[in-house]
């Protein structure tokens, strides 16, 4: 015996196409989504790191702001399209790996020195926000100058 839905919408919703176009405030959230996966997995060095650092609040809430602002900041890009953002390939990973983990480290440096000299929780918070945006801004710039260089500097191809 051969089962059958209960109307004819749920076999067309069973036949129909598997992958629909995200859009609109989904694509975004899928966006943010991959870009905390891409900041985590390659800052995860870093992230490591900190959990040693010496002043522990400032250093470990500038690190959050960072990953988040990353993240936030990776899906908007995504979202928008305002440039273009490199895709992941076996060239990109190392340079993911070691840029992703320098900018969470600077941010968090970063926040957490203004956090310690300034007294200031909302200064550590806007310079770790700074910087974590201006990484994002520059990263997809380093790989266009990578990609430009002769081809036997060129690795992983």
């Amino acid at each position: 015996m051969r089962r059958r839905g209960t109307d004819g919408s749920t076999e067309r919703r069973k036949a129909g196409p598997r992958t629909t176009r995200k859009e609109g405030t989904e694509r975004w959230i899928e966006g943010v989504f991959f870009g905390l996966a891409e900041v985590v997995v390659f800052g995860l060095p870093t992230l490591l790191a900190l959990l040693d650092a010496p002043f522990d609040a400032e250093s470990k809430f500038a690190a959050l702001v960072a990953v988040t602002t990353l993240s936030l900041t990776i899906g908007t890009i995504r979202w928008s399209a305002s440039f273009d953002w490199p895709s992941l390939s076996y060239g990109t990973a190392l340079v993911r790996l070691v840029y992703h983990s320098l900018a969470i480290a600077l941010a968090a440096v970063g926040g957490a020195a203004v956090g310690v000299v300034a007294d200031s929780t909302v200064g550590s918070l806007v310079v770790a926000a700074l910087l974590s945006i201006g990484a994002v801004r520059l990263f997809s710039r380093l790989v266009a100058v990578l990609e430009r260089l002769p081809p036997w500097w060129q690795w992983g191809q």
